[in-house]
């Protein structure tokens, strides 16, 4: 038995000034923190950068088609996606017209779906019937979201060379289109009636 003279530091009482000594240590636990994703920031950025460093000049236009147009082919499909619709926001241009439409045809199978929708969308934004052919080629993308917005295009555009097309979308023979694709087919045939 231990004498009075030989008391630890455990055996003292505790006083307000000493905290107690846990016997195994409280589990460390990190807040929740809110990120938000950053490719989508990245996308933004770098397009919203391709539009703010164009010169200020009557090539302002012309130069910032042709830098958005290159990011058509970037790497990161939320960066070519976002430059697909800024150049649906752009003033018509055949250039962006014809390179959107290169986007919808996909002949070397690069683009990715969102890219292609983007590009439908864009081409139906522009309002230049040049587009057409490649909007109804579009219609039987294997992606719903590409295939709808294509019709939606279509719609935007009137033009009348659309409606068999849309038409077959409508009947959806082969069951290949969703209900939405087949809906937005008929308010587009609709639209371009009336």
């Amino acid at each position: 038995m231990a004498s009075k003279n030989s008391r630890t530091k455990l055996d003292s009482p505790v006083t307000a000034t000493t905290a107690p000594v846990a016997a195994t240590p409280a589990p460390v636990v990190a807040a929740p923190v809110a990120v938000a994703p950053k490719a989508p920031v990245v996308a933004a950025n770098a397009v919203a950068n391709t539009v703010a460093t164009a010169p200020r000049s009557a090539d302002r236009d012309r130069s910032t088609v042709v830098a958005l147009v290159t990011r058509l082919r970037d790497r990161d499909a939320e960066v070519a996606r976002d430059a697909a619709a800024t150049l649906g926001r752009l003033p018509a241009d055949s250039q962006a017209v014809e390179a959107l439409g290169d986007v919808l045809r996909n002949a070397e199978g690069y683009f990715h779906s969102v890219v292609r929708a983007a590009a439908a969308a864009a081409l139906g934004s522009l309002g230049d019937r040049k587009a057409v052919d490649a909007l109804i080629a579009a219609t039987r993308d294997s992606m719903a979201e590409t295939s709808e917005e294509a019709v939606k295009a279509l719609g935007l555009l009137g033009d009348r060379r659309a409606i068999p097309a849309l038409e077959q979308v409508v009947r959806n023979e082969n069951g290949f289109f969703l209900e939405n694709v087949r809906k937005s087919a008929q308010d587009a045939i609709k639209r371009i009636q009336h």
